[in-house]
């Protein structure tokens, strides 16, 4: 139901209602693992294709997973980043996501040039370029498939570190999203290279509806943030009907169409529930640990899913080896977690919080 439109302080210092909401760690984990089962059943490691015909009916949904991290960003970096200068942002998403990155790169580069995993040995350019995570916009191969992701998440971040200079507001967002879906049209238009880069159309539609969708959850629902809403589950559904995903494939053009608009509505309803609260009674903390598992997951597991896999599944037999496999993963995902992310992350953050506040001590007569 729609209500009157919500009464907004128009400071970007408003509180930041930065409350932890568990039920969004638990989606990510879901969208994680969604990935994970997707490549176990479709990789070539098992040596064949459809090594699992009837499962993989199902897991096959799991390549849309992505597109549920997309919205699930959209709410959370705008949340993130309502409130903080863009270096206080800009810290907080470079000691969030590079500490896992970088072991990412160093460990599956390791496999890679010894011969593992891959039928490509990176070179030494390739691997410094993905050590900066540029690698997309560099037209350098990435070194892992699951990389592409990285690139659509950089170009929002700095999109949202932008706004943050100018000063995040509501009616400001309303104008900000406003604005980005027109371009989009726009740059589809006149197939403008720049545009394109900038605007990211890929994942664009679910960015624009997960800010339009914290929008709702903070400030109330009100005509236009549905709206966008609105408009981001219809541009999510052209690309992906455009696509000739692997549902219609194997279901036929009506049913598979039919299906793969299910799953992507469905990902719009989930988040809907999580913006107008409904699912706020889902607060375990358990949740915080499998969220936090989720970044870790999804880097690794397709390289070394594939390694053992390829290893595993003759003397253990299929059945053994994927539920197997995948406590593995998740085993190796924590590990990255309690090993990388959690020492490291805290000291990222506070050497870059220290760096670009470096020149507070010579404006006050320290320097």
């Amino acid at each position: 139901m729609l209500t009157a439109a919500p009464q907004v302080v128009e400071s970007p210092a408003m509180p930041a209602g930065r409350q932890r909401l568990r039920i969004l760690d638990l989606l990510r984990f879901c969208a994680a693992f969604a990935v994970v089962l997707f490549h176990f059943g479709d990789t070539r490691a098992w040596g064949g294709p459809n090594a699992f015909p009837t499962l993989s009916a199902v897991t096959m949904f799991g390549v849309y997973g992505v597109r549920m991290f997309f919205v699930i960003s959209g709410f959370v970096i705008l949340m993130s980043a309502w409130g903080r200068s863009p270096g206080d942002f800009a810290s907080s998403r470079i000691a969030r996501l590079y500490p896992a990155y970088w072991a990412s790169v160093i460990i599956l580069g390791a496999l890679a040039l010894v011969g593992l995993t891959t039928d490509h040995r990176p070179t030494l350019s390739e691997l410094l370029a993905n050590l900066t995570m540029l690698q997309h916009g560099l037209r350098i191969r990435d070194l892992e498939i699951v990389y592409w992701t990285l690139w659509q998440e950089l170009v929002f971040y700095v999109l949202i570190a932008v706004f943050a200079a100018i000063g995040i507001t509501y009616r400001r967002c309303l104008a900000f999203l406003a604005g980005w879906l027109f371009l989009l049209a726009i740059a589809e238009r006149v197939n403008a290279d720049l545009l394109q880069a900038v605007l990211i159309p890929f994942s664009a539609p679910y960015f624009i509806a997960g800010m339009a969708l914290y929008l709702i959850h903070r400030f109330g629902g009100s005509l236009l943030p549905w709206l966008l809403v609105g408009a981001g589950w219809a541009l999510a559904l052209v690309q992906v009907l455009g696509e000739n995903p692997p549902a219609v494939q194997r279901f036929g053009e009506a049913l598979g169409s039919a299906l793969v608009v299910g799953v992507i509505s469905l990902i719009f309803v989930v988040m809907i529930l999580v913006a107008l609260g409904r699912l706020d009674g889902i607060d375990w903390r358990l949740l915080t640990v499998l969220g936090a598992l989720s970044y870790p997951l999804y880097l690794f597991h397709h390289h070394i899913g594939f390694l053992l896999i390829g290893r595993l599944h003759a003397p253990l037999g299929k059945m053994i080896t994927l539920p197997l496999v995948v406590v593995l993963v998740l085993a190796l995902a924590y590990a990255v977690y309690r090993l990388v992310e959690v020492p490291l992350q805290p000291r990222l953050r506070a050497a870059l919080d220290r760096s670009i506040r470096a020149d507070a001590g010579y404006l006050d007569g320290r320097g």
